[in-house]
């Protein structure tokens, strides 16, 4: 009977959920929204959109600092853009980005977004830390 007991008790308990604490680092001005979407599903990376599960936030450019908790033990990515005018787009000139961009793991950005696979971090129970990185083209 208590076999049958603890295997009720493990199948009842809810899974472990990760802490994500992000800071953005290298901004250009204070000016501004940071639009961040994190998804964990590389079919609509790098904007979200579609995404039914995505978790999208605006954090004011000044204070550059997000917390989120709740996450599920599994990789997610961290997409950010300083719309730094503040029209909710990331603005661009002849398909060059004039705000500043980036993503988890802080790769280096040259034509186009990195691959999903590149910037994933993987959550785990407890607090997980991560410091992106914008980079600025125009």
């Amino acid at each position: 009977m208590s076999a049958a007991l603890l295997a009720a008790a493990t199948a009842a308990a809810p899974a472990p959920t990760g802490k994500l604490d992000l800071s953005f680092t290298n901004l250009r001005s204070a000016k501004g929204n940071l639009l961040v979407c994190i998804t964990a599903d590389p079919r609509y990376f790098p904007d979200c959109t579609d995404d039914p599960d995505k978790r999208f936030l605006t954090v004011p450019a000044a204070r550059p600092v997000l917390q989120l908790s709740g996450l599920p033990a599994k990789r997610f990515a961290v997409t950010v853009h300083h719309d730094e005018n503040a029209n909710d787009k990331l603005d661009t000139f002849v398909g060059v980005p004039k705000e500043g961009i980036g993503f988890s793991r802080n790769p280096r950005i040259s034509f186009g977004p990195p691959k999903f696979d590149r910037v994933a971090l993987p959550i785990a129970p407890g607090t997980n830390r991560e410091a992106v990185k914008l980079q600025y083209f125009l």
